[in-house]
């Protein structure tokens, strides 16, 4: 796969570029709403929060498990929703039902947490491919040239995910401070951040894909415009696959840092960590992109993810610490502003926020089916073994990237020699 990646003519970009007090208040409007939406305060205690009232560790599955069902059920009909009705107007539906959840889970009693869980996926639903799309079209209105919205816009995803990356951490610690102050708090707390996340959407311009209201009809050119790129299929089932592997992986390997004698102040510290480097790589992204071709990036996230999930398997702590850290936290923090980027490109821009939801919509069949699959393995195998697995299955994945290229290079030279 090229760098510079061919994708279908899109809307036409404004005669003339915006000045710059209007660039500033787009961007600012847009951080305003990326801060208040990732401060999620309710991450560090919405567990503890329900196993005090009495919840098992079995139903607080059962309702993460709801959560990604109902996202996952909802991401197309969501998708085209962004597409045809505007991709801000489906994102204040998501601040809508985030508040609404969050006001739900305050209430301890078995039907509202049920509810909130129910409402919590229609919301992550709503915003799936929608803030993606409006974010390339917020980077197709601030260049002076089409050529430069794919770097301007790997510049801005990285942005908003250093940002989420600075809510989230600090949330997270004045979310615990606020349970200890009153256990409903953070609950209260975040509803109301996402209702103030409505103001600053309101300084930004509606993006839609189509005027047309045919859902169907859009649905169908949609999955036409992917299955004639067999790139853009590999990369959406790649993005989800990996996601969802790395998502769990984060939760189930302080699990594994504690089973190596690490103590709980001691995982703290390497969770920590991880978020550094997080930051650090996200920020390079935007420098990847732009210097390396994106088959050769390609292979060196995946080759990156395989070899961190190798020495995470050795039972030696350093080497494991390594693994995790350098290698597949900092790949995976590479990966999520990288392939954005790629999606985006590939993407038809009248169906952008329907093909975005596919693969938003894959993360959550991969997290619905990983988190069980992961328990039951480690219950049959050793975290080592089933690293080392994952790690056999990252390097398939590079093999057929890398055939895919040669092939890809191979037809391109019979062609050339025609």
């Amino acid at each position: 796969m090229e760098k510079q990646i061919e994708c279908q003519k899109q809307e036409a970009l404004p005669a003339r570029p915006l000045a710059r007090g209007a660039r500033l208040r787009l961007l600012l409007a847009y951080d305003g709403y990326n801060l208040a939406t990732n401060a999620t305060l309710s991450s560090a205690v919405w567990m503890i929060y329900l196993a005090r009232h009495g919840y098992s560790p079995l139903v607080i599955g059962l309702l993460e498990m709801t959560l990604h069902v109902t996202k996952l059920c909802a991401e197309i009909p969501t998708g085209i929703y962004a597409d045809l009705l505007g991709r801000r107007r489906s994102l204040f539906v998501y601040c809508s039902l985030s508040a609404a959840a969050m006001l739900f889970l305050s209430l301890p009693l078995w039907p509202s947490i049920a509810l909130s869980f129910v409402l919590w996926g229609l919301a992550f639903a709503f915003r799936g491919g929608a803030e993606e799309a409006l974010l390339w079209g917020l980077a197709r209105r601030l260049v002076a040239h089409e050529g430069q919205q794919q770097g301007y816009y790997s510049r801005l995803i990285s942005r908003m995910y250093l940002l989420a990356l600075v809510a989230e951490a600090a949330s997270t610690s004045v979310g615990g401070l606020l349970g200890q102050v009153q256990e409903a708090l953070p609950f209260l707390v975040q509803a109301a951040l996402a209702v103030l996340a409505m103001l600053p959407l309101l300084a930004l311009p509606e993006e839609r894909g189509t005027s047309e209201r045919q859902p169907l009809r859009h649905l169908l050119q949609g999955l036409r415009a992917v299955r004639s790129d067999r790139v853009l299929v590999g990369l959406l089932l790649l993005a989800g696959l990996v996601e969802g592997c790395g998502l769990t992986i984060y939760y189930y390997h302080q699990l594994y840092l504690s089973s190596l004698g690490l103590t709980l102040a001691q995982v703290g510290l390497v969770i920590a960590a991880s978020q550094v480097i997080s930051f650090g790589c996200t920020a390079l992204a935007p420098t990847l992109l732009a210097h390396m071709r994106g088959s050769h990036l390609l292979a060196g996230l995946l080759l990156a993810l395989a070899g961190g999930l190798l020495l995470m398997s050795l039972p030696l702590v350093p080497l494991s610490l390594v693994g995790f850290l350098m290698l597949f936290q900092g790949a995976y923090a590479l990966w999520q502003p990288v392939v954005s980027t790629w999606l985006n490109e590939r993407s038809p821009e009248a169906q952008r926020a329907t093909v975005l939801s596919l693969q938003t919509g894959l993360f959550s069949a991969a997290m619905v089916t990983l988190f069980p699959l992961f328990g039951l393995g480690l219950g049959a195998m050793s975290y080592r073994s089933l690293y080392r697995a994952l790690a056999l299955l990252a390097g398939c994945g590079l093999l057929m990237a890398s055939l895919r290229f040669l092939w890809s290079r191979r037809s391109r030279r019979r062609g050339s020699q025609r």
